[in-house]
C-alpha cells in the first residue's frame, strides 16, 4: 500500500469512499503509526470496503474501525478483536436496509471477509482475519 494518509485531517480520504474521521471516529488516540501493520491493514480493509460500497450502490456508514488496545478494552471489545489490528469495521447502510445488506454480503463477500450479524445493534461487523479467505459464504458468522 503506497497511499499516504494525512491522519490529522478528518476529511482526508482513506480509499475511495471513506475518510480519516470514519477510521478514527475523530479520536486522535485512534491514529495509527505511519507505516505500521495497523495502517497497512486499515488501507487493505478500505480497498475491500470500497468494493462493497461500489457493488452495493449506496452509502455505507462506519460505527467503529480502528481501535487500539486500550480503546478496545474501554468499549468492551474482546481481547483479540480484529479492530485492534485495523482489519475490522462495523458498518451499516445509510438507508436502514441492514438485513438486505447482510444478505447481499452473504451472497457476494463471504469468501473474502469475515462478518457477523448485528443482532439488533444496527451494524454489521466485517473483518479480514487470517483464514477467512478459505471459507464460503456465511461460514464466518456469529451473533452478538
Amino acid at each position: 500500500m503506497t497511499q499516504t494518509i494525512d491522519w490529522n485531517n478528518p476529511s482526508a480520504s482513506v480509499g475511495k469512499h471513506f475518510t480519516v474521521a470514519e477510521v478514527t471516529q475523530n479520536d486522535d488516540h485512534r491514529i495509527p503509526a505511519r507505516g505500521s501493520d495497523e495502517e497497512v491493514a486499515i488501507l487493505k480493509l478500505a480497498v475491500e470496503l470500497d468494493k462493497i460500497r461500489d457493488a452495493w450502490g449506496s452509502a455505507i456508514g462506519v460505527t467503529s474501525w480502528y481501535r487500539p488496545y486500550a480503546i478496545n478494552q474501554a468499549v468492551g471489545g474482546v481481547s483479540n478483536s480484529q479492530h485492534i489490528y485495523g482489519s475490522a469495521a462495523d458498518i451499516y447502510t445509510m438507508d436502514d436496509r441492514n438485513e438486505e445488506f447482510e444478505a447481499f454480503l452473504d451472497r457476494n463477500w463471504g469468501g473474502g471477509l469475515g462478518y457477523g450479524i448485528a443482532s439488533g445493534r444496527g451494524f454489521t461487523h466485517l473483518d479480514l482475519r487470517e483464514g477467512g479467505w478459505k471459507y464460503g459464504p456465511g461460514e464466518i458468522r456469529w451473533t452478538y
